[in-house]
């Protein structure tokens, strides 16, 4: 009979802690142990203010209430809710203590709870060390908890739960290779020996090679009788067994659930703009909309009934504070671009406009730091307007006239409405051989910008900003003579894919309303997805094309050519970076998105035997461009049914850029 042995290294990992609760994975894994406090110490480092009748006060308590925030969140999100016991003398409050979440028990006696108020019937009890304290009610605990989809009071559930798989996976990883090379990092070898071998000398022989078998002796041999001697390893080589996927996984979900950016929990996953924008994320998407959490909370639990207010204030942070200044520099070149004041703040996401506007003069932005052109009133009205319309329809004529004149179309331009900025768009996109059609097609892109739909400017306002930064990141690397990356899917792609999905969306549910014939949801949703999955990474890939292939020429012109400046090449960049690009691509691809809605509903229509057709609607457009009117080739598509579209426009809208037409239905008859 063989005598079986396995490496010592997994006595110990079979016999080793088990990881089973968050307090265990917290305690035990390197990476949820540094998300978790990652969280606790920025929330904890938020501004506040303390109001009392409209003043501001100092925190009245002798606690810290930084570390009692610090403490609140790891209960959060180790146990899904925290406690402070209010410390009283008499009727008067004079402080907190944080109490262990894990000594805390909930419970609830709905008979005293009241409608819209279920913690009246709530009371928490504390074990520790064998004795018990309490119970206390809502007036005696400030109570906090996570959400819960199976428990309206009792503690909610916990992020770390939700990770605690991949930090049981990651301790059972680090176990693994700890154990495997403490004990000898040797693998299972089975060790043939001669047949006619007698018992005593098989012994001594095992006895033997055990001396060589490993670094603590904790190898395993499996002897077997054999017509030769022969070693044969039959576990597989610890790289084999792909424990860097393991590890990156662990990474990825821990870092996703706990809403900490990969690039903060490892130091070198990613450059420095890619970790300055994750910094910038992990504070507006994870810490800025818990501390409403924070604000509730101690508001409605702990200071309402003695008249004060806690505040948080975000803005004050450095971080914010950096980010606050970029966007005021985006603030500044929207407007200066031609943008209205009250449109620039509401793409880059301002608060309280209207007030703000209320406070201020035409030439004046908030933030202060962001000054206005003197031309540009914060909201254009109907004389401005006209004058803007003015202005563009001379500059228009100017560039029609070098050309037919054989100049060079690029010019000064002056105007006290059009902005510099403006003109300067204009110019980068004209090049020595443009036709009057192209100007026409050029200036109608650049001053359009105002004119957007809701669904339009949704897409526009999530990407001009981006955009913007992009041309600033494009001017610096190319100055500093960097590798630039032309990539814009990763801003782009993601907006479409949402916004195009809820267009059309609302566009089918449109059609089925007016023909009395829904479309089943499944199917639309699947029609929807398998289009846009097929479109959205072919156009984004158009984009990215385009954007490096007009970057390569100016990256050329700024190595050969003395004494450019980062102005001259951010001036060049413009039509890859400014307010117009962000709108052709909105306006265009909501269009689009309009135009396939119907081609969808249509074909739809045609499985169940009813047959459509569809007509080419103008009305929608400014007719600014040949093509929309059908003058390119003799015919006003206008009114036309798809049959007869030209073979140039034979898919329908858009025909070209900043296209608006439209599309509608009609049953042909049988």
């Amino acid at each position: 009979m063989p005598i079986v042995g396995y490496p010592g290294w997994v006595d110990a990992l079979r016999n080793g802690e088990a990881l089973t609760s968050t307090i265990d994975g917290y305690n035990s894994v390197p990476m949820l142990y540094r998300a978790v406090n990652l969280r606790c110490d920025a929330i904890s480092s938020v501004p506040y203010h303390i109001m009392r009748d409209g003043t501001e006060i100092e925190w009245p308590w002798a606690q810290s209430f930084t570390q009692l925030i610090k403490e609140t969140e790891r209960a959060l999100l180790l146990t899904g809710s925290a406690f402070w016991l209010k410390l009283k003398k008499g009727n008067v409050l004079t402080g907190f203590q944080a109490l262990n979440p894990q000594t805390v028990t909930v419970k609830f006696d709905a008979s005293k709870a009241t409608p819209g108020n279920p913690f009246a019937g709530v009371t928490f009890t504390q074990q520790f060390r064998g004795m018990t304290f309490g119970p206390w009610t809502v007036d005696d605990v400030v109570y906090f908890r996570e959400p819960s989809m199976t428990d309206e009071v009792g503690p909610g559930l916990p992020p770390a739960r939700v990770a605690l798989q991949s930090a049981q996976l990651a301790h059972y990883l680090e176990r693994f290779a700890s154990h495997f090379f403490e004990g000898g990092a040797q693998p299972v070898t089975i060790m043939n020996l001669p047949e006619n071998m007698d018992e005593a000398e098989f012994q001594r022989f095992k006895g033997e090679w055990g001396k060589f078998s490993g670094v603590v002796n904790a190898f395993r041999t499996a002897f077997v009788r054999s017509p030769e001697i022969k070693a044969t390893v039959i576990t597989p080589p610890i790289k084999d067994l792909m424990l860097p996927e393991l590890q990156e996984r662990v990474v990825t979900t821990i870092a996703m659930t706990l809403g900490v950016p990969r690039t903060m929990l490892e130091a070198s996953a990613a450059n420095y703009a890619t970790a300055d924008s994750d910094r910038q994320s992990f504070w507006r998407e994870t810490i800025v909309p818990r501390l409403s959490l924070y604000e509730h909370v101690i508001n409605t639990q702990l200071f309402a009934p003695i008249g004060y207010e806690l505040v948080y204030h975000p803005d004050e942070l450095d971080v914010m504070q950096a980010d606050e200044a970029a966007r005021a520099g985006s603030l500044k070149m929207l407007v200066e671009a031609g943008m209205p004041l009250r449109g620039a703040m509401q793409t880059l996401g301002y608060k309280n406009i209207e007030e703000t506007l209320a406070m201020t003069g035409p030439e004046t932005v908030v933030p202060e730091v962001v000054a206005l052109p003197t031309q540009v009133a914060d909201n254009v009205e109907p004389t401005s307007a006209a004058l803007r319309s003015v202005d563009w329809a001379l500059l228009s004529k100017k560039l029609e006239r070098r050309i037919k004149a054989g100049k060079s179309p690029w010019c000064d331009f002056d105007s006290a409405v059009i902005s510099a900025d403006e003109v300067k768009s204009v110019m980068a996109r004209i090049g020595h051989d443009a036709t009057v059609s192209d100007v026409v097609r050029i200036v109608a892109e650049v001053k359009a910008v105002d004119d957007m739909t809701p669904n339009e400017r949704r897409i526009y306002n999530a990407i001009a900003p981006e955009l913007a930064k992009r041309g600033a990141t494009w001017a610096r690397q190319i100055t500093q003579n960097k590798e630039v990356d032309p990539t814009l899917k990763d801003v782009i792609a993601p907006v479409l894919n949402a916004e195009l999905a809820t267009q059309m969306g609302k566009r089918i549910d449109t059609l089925g309303t007016q023909f009395s014939i829904p479309m089943d949801t499944g199917e639309e949703s699947q029609r929807i997805t398998d289009w846009l999955s097929d479109y959205v990474p072919k156009l984004t890939t158009r984009i990215d094309q385009t954007t490096a292939d007009r970057i390569k020429p100016i990256i050329e012109t700024y190595r050969t050519t003395p004494g450019m400046t980062i102005d001259d090449v951010t001036a060049m960049l413009l039509p890859l970076s400014d307010a117009a690009r962000s709108r052709m691509i909105a306006v265009t691809e909501t269009t689009r998105a309009a135009a396939q809605a119907t081609v969808e509903y249509q074909q739809y229509l045609g499985k169940a035997g009813i047959t459509m057709i569809r007509v080419w609607n103008t009305d929608a457009d400014e007719k600014v461009c040949p093509i929309c009117t059908g003058e390119a080739y003799g015919v006003d598509l206008n009114g036309m049914t798809e049959d007869d579209w030209p073979t140039e426009v034979a898919s329908g809208p858009p025909a070209h850029v900043n296209c608006r037409c439209d599309t509608s239905l009609r049953l042909v008859r049988p």
